[in-house]
This record gives structure tokens, sequence and C-alpha cells, in this order.
């Protein structure tokens, strides 16, 4: 458990490098526009100037919630999966697929089927790279990073050509989906659909999962040491197959939620690399989900953020990149930073030894 102090030292220097990305877009924006106070102004203040702009924050909140969910869990495990993007495509497909083909539900049996589908279907496809990690010590940034390939273009064909919609219009998509189990608005004047909910109800999921159960416990324990783990009696190869298939339901039920609440179909492409900002998201968030929860709301404000400029002045939504990498490169060295120092704590202690 960190001190007070270590824990208001680690989210000053997460604002700091937030303000500081947020300094070098601006820089930018100084240099290369004619209106620079204009677009900083639509830029900041935009985003929260009407109900629209603020349901557009938290839509786009949403799949980053439940990806930055994912990512956090593997990542307390020592494990670092970069298989989101994939485990999204085949979970939306999966449950694509049950919204589809299984009309004539019960709207409150087929949504929670719809979404129960995705999640396995996460789980299931995240399960191949944890049991070659657990078992045959795969190297997990390859087998998750080539298994992306594998999902989004196999889902890709299958959306082209057997489930492709005849109704489409050049469009490679399924049919759409019954209107009884998209998920709708739920703040009038807002065009927040209720996905929202969804991802608050993963975020509270995750943190008793986490900070409240003995498998919490046996995953941090993990991936904070794995021989003293093993030591301690705990299977750690389970331990590490259960993490990598919770972390695939999360990005699953992440895709799906995008599908009933943005798209109303499943669409080829229709991931802007969700998966992987989820990994911006937990480095930012230092892998807690309270965390979790404030940074996708804030990168879906930079995102909102940067449409709001580019209408409203002459510079255009890349800058938003800009400022998404610099959030990146401090935040890593941030973390870098803070093993030097626990290495250096660590030395020290032995000296005086």
């Amino acid at each position: 458990m960190k001190t007070s102090k270590a824990l208001y030292l680690e989210v000053g220097g997460i604002v700091a490098a937030v303000a500081a990305a947020l300094v070098c877009g601006f820089i930018v924006i100084l240099l290369t526009s004619s209106e620079p106070f204009a677009a900083i102004g639509s830029f900041l203040i935009d985003p929260l100037s009407n109900p629209f702009n603020i349901g557009t924050i938290l839509n786009k909140a949403v799949p980053l919630i439940l990806t930055g969910l994912s990512m956090s869990v593997v990542f307390q495990s020592g494990v670092f999966s970069m298989g989101a993007e994939g485990q999204l495509y085949v979970g939306a497909f999966v449950g694509s697929l049950a919204a589809v083909y299984l009309p004539g539900l019960n709207p409150w049996i087929h949504l929670p089927l719809v979404l129960v589908c995705a999640i396995l279907g996460g789980a299931l496809f995240a399960a191949i790279p944890g049991l070659m990690k657990a078992y045959l010590n795969a190297n997990e940034i390859v087998t998750t990073l080539m298994l992306n390939f594998v999902a989004i273009l196999t889902t890709s064909y299958l959306v082209n050509n057997p489930f492709k919609s005849p109704d489409g219009g050049g469009y490679a998509r399924m049919e759409l989906i019954g209107k009884d189990i998209l998920l709708g608005k739920f703040i009038p004047g807002m065009p927040v659909h209720a996905g929202f909910l969804i991802a608050l109800a993963a975020v509270a999921a995750v943190f008793v999962l986490m900070y409240k159960t003995p498998l919490g416990y046996e995953l941090r324990l993990v991936g904070k040491n794995g021989q003293f783990a093993r030591y301690g009696g705990i299977a750690t190869r389970k331990i590490v197959v259960l993490t990598i298939m919770i972390s695939g339901a999360l990005a699953g039920l992440a895709g799906i939620v995008e599908i009933l609440g943005i798209h109303q179909t499943y669409k080829d492409n229709f991931s802007a690399g969700l998966g992987f900002d989820g990994i911006i998201i937990a480095l930012l968030a230092r892998n807690h989900p309270i965390g979790v929860l404030i940074s996708a709301l804030l990168y879906a404000y930079i995102q909102v953020g940067a449409q709001t400029m580019q209408a409203g002045s002459d510079m255009p939504r890349e800058v938003a990149v800009i400022i998404q990498v610099m959030l990146v490169l401090l935040v890593t060295a941030q973390a870098i930073f803070a093993y030097i120092r626990q290495r250096y704590a660590h030395s020290g202690t032995k000296a005086v030894k």
C-alpha cells in the first residue's frame, strides 16, 4: 500500500505530465496558427460548452474505459499483452452474430445474451496467447500483436463475404441489429448511450476484483514477484491464463458496447485503434480502475477538443495526436524515473545494512 506522500507525488507527477503535454500542443498551435488563441479556446472550452459535446465525450470515453480496464488488469499481473484490439474485434463479431441471428428473443434475455457472447468471444480468443505464455513461455508481446492481425483480417473476411448484408449499399457490414437491444440514450438532451452505465459498472467490478478478492490479490502478487508467489503456493500459470482471459473479456465487452451504442451493426474496421488507446489509458491511470475512468474521460475530452478546434479555427485535429504522443512519452518516462528511485532507495537500504 502506498503512503499518502507517495500517492500525492504520483498523482502530482501525472497531472504535471498532462499539463506538459497540453503545453507542447499549445506551443505547436502558437507557432502554426494564424489565430492561436481562438484555436486554444475552442480546444479547451467548446467540448464543455453544450450538452451535445459533453455527451460525445462520454460516448467516446466508453470504449476507452473498457479497453483501459482490460489493459490495467493484465499489466498488474506482470504480463504485457497488446492483444486488446484483436480481442475487441472478436468479441464484437461474436456478440453481433448473437444479436443478428438470434431474433425473436425477449430483449431482457437477448441483450444480456449478446453481451455474454461478446465477453466469451474475447476471453476465449485471449486464452490462446495466455496458454502460450503460461505453458510454452512464448513472448506475449509477439503473440498478442500477431493475433491482432489474425482477428482483424479474419473478421474482415467474414463480414465481407458470408456475413455481408445484401442491403449494405456497398459497405462491408452485417445486417442491422434490432432496435430493441440497442443501447439507447438515457439522459434527455444528450447523445450519451447506456453503454456508459455498463462502463461504470465494469470499473466497479474490476476494482472489487483487484482489491477485494483473493484472485485479485494473487494476480497482483504474481505481477510484483512471480517467484515469491509460486513459493507461496499460488498457481502462477493458472493466474496468467485467467488474467489474460479477463482482459480479453473486457476488450470483447468494449467491442460489442461500441457496436450496440454507436454503429448499430458490425462494420469492417469499426475500431479506430481503441485497443491500443487502452494501453495509453492504463499507463496514464497507473493501472488503477478509478484512474482508468478519469484518464479515459480526459482522453475523450482531448479528442472532442481537437474536433471542436478544427471546426472553430484553422488548426487540424491532428494536434491532438501530438498531445497524445507527448502524454505517452511523459507518463512512461515518469515510470522509468519511479523505477530508478526505487532501485536507488533499495541500494541505499542495502548500504546502510
